[in-house]
């Protein structure tokens, strides 16, 4: 039977404009597609087509069935994402599916941010790219990242860019650099593994709560520098459509338009740091009233609380409807260390 345990359009007032966050790696839970799909038959439909249109994107052998995995059997979630790039498809799937399924419900994005990898799901959302090119260009980006960027890693600082520059300092670790602020008090660190546990340890050492994350490998760190043109290589020829939804990119630090070669775009969020405050801020000002989570768990929107005082928030694979529409803002909290 179809769950009536959320009703995203019944959260929202009639005047209310969405923007869709669409999260990075770095999440090792299983995305919680089965409940999503209980929502109701429109909701079934568009995660079963989104997840059928994202394997026709993956090469025919040596990936599992994502239907498999996320929608009919979820148990067997834990030993295919064992396979490297697996988890990070599955991530940009139930992004994806997320999105239509908000749609179905109808409730549609007036404004997307994509943060890191997430700006793939982020532009497939607003018509750019089709959900298959979109899962060839998520399955190719793991494989140049695992390959050029072996031997590092990241790692999630409860602190502000300055105090997480102080941390790098502390540690002596000049390799180590900023890769994402993710809100004004929450700090992504990137970097080779050993200086990265010296900085994780300064961090610590202050009072400062820090994890690894699980991404590894590097990614906004100048020693990427030509990963980015192997990816671009890689993904130039698929072909880009007219965007139907505005989409706001942390790494270039403005909205995109039809005349940006949106291959090279996300080929710089490989090097380039992502400053995720600038773009909430943005399209809060520009008429976003509700953050709403297009992907696992409400990591963004616990940024988008951090960022924007008041800051209304959906996260349709963590809420539940509690008493009143989507005018809840709870005290924001830092990102989970599984979620960038």
């Amino acid at each position: 039977m179809p769950s009536t345990a959320f009703r995203p359009a019944e959260e929202l007032k009639p005047d209310d404009v969405c923007a869709f966050l669409f999260p990075g790696t770095g999440s090792t839970g299983v995305p919680d597609l089965p409940a999503l799909a209980r929502t109701g038959p429109g909701a079934a439909r568009a995660v079963a087509d989104v997840l059928d249109a994202a394997q026709e994107g993956l090469p025919a052998t040596g990936w599992p069935s994502l239907r498999t995995i996320l929608l009919d059997d979820p148990a067997a979630y834990r030993d295919a994402s064992r396979t490297p790039g697996v988890a990070q498809l599955c991530a940009y799937a139930a992004s994806v599916a997320v999105d239509r399924a908000l749609r179905a419900a109808g409730v549609h994005p007036g404004y997307a941010v994509g943060q890191s990898f997430g700006e793939i799901a982020a532009l497939v959302s607003a018509g750019a790219f089709t959900i298959a090119d979109g899962a060839r260009m998520a399955a190719s980006a793991v494989g140049v990242l695992a390959r050029r960027g072996r031997g590092g890693g990241m790692a999630l600082l409860e602190a502000g860019e300055d105090g997480a520059r102080a941390c790098i300092q502390a540690a002596g670790a000049p390799d180590v650099v900023v890769a994402c602020l993710n809100a004004p008090t929450v700090t992504i660190v990137s970097g080779p593994d050993a200086p990265l546990e010296a900085v994780v340890a300064a961090a610590r050492a202050a009072g400062t709560r820090a994890a690894r994350l699980a991404v590894p490998y590097l990614s906004h760190h100048p020693a990427m520098a030509g990963a980015d043109d192997e990816w671009y290589a890689m993904i130039r020829r698929l072909p880009q459509r007219p965007l139907e939804v505005p989409v706001h990119s942390p790494v270039r630090g403005r909205a995109y338009h039809d005349g940006d070669d949106l291959h090279r775009a996300l080929a710089d969020c490989i090097v380039g740091p992502v400053r995720l405050p600038d773009a909430l801020r943005a399209v809060h000002a520009a008429g976003a009233t509700v953050f709403t989570e297009a992907g696992p768990g409400d990591a963004l929107c616990q940024c988008a609380r951090l960022t924007v005082p008041g800051a209304r928030t959906l996260a349709p694979l963590r809420d539940r409807p509690r008493h009143g529409r989507a005018g809840k803002a709870a005290p924001g909290v830092a990102p989970r260390e599984e979620e960038r």
